[in-house]
């Protein structure tokens, strides 16, 4: 007698990346968001406060730091998609073309962050 065995399913990798950006978006956003209010509201322009354009300059030109924020960007972007891919079932739409958009827009988002931070890293050393 053959046994059939189930097929394996790619399902559980989004899972995982919907569940760290959830993560990120409850316990590390907010951290980020208040930094940046109040970096905001100690400045009159972009080249004085807390937060001027030199140290943003400065955060982006660490390696590991921008890593970081390419991590945030990464996870928040799949995060926000794969909810969004399943939000289209809610409303009716059973298409294999939502999940095309939701990840590859999620995938271009990450890749065009990470692009811009080593365009930035670049042209200043």
């Amino acid at each position: 007698m053959r046994q059939f065995l189930p097929t394996r399913s790619d399902e559980p990798m989004y899972w995982l990346l919907f569940g760290a950006g959830g993560m990120v978006a409850s316990m590390v956003l907010p951290a980020i968001m208040v930094v940046l209010i109040a970096a905001g509201y100690t400045s009159d322009d972009l080249n004085s406060g807390v937060l001027n354009l030199n140290q943003v300059h400065n955060i982006f030109s660490n390696w590991l730091l921008s890593l970081i924020v390419f991590g945030v960007v990464f996870l928040l972007s799949f995060y926000a998609l794969h909810r969004m891919h399943h939000s289209s079932h809610d409303f009716g739409i059973h298409s294999k073309l939502t999940w095309y958009i939701a990840y590859g827009l999620a995938a271009a988002v990450s890749f065009v962050s990470l692009g811009l931070q080593l365009l930035m890293y670049v042209k200043y050393f």
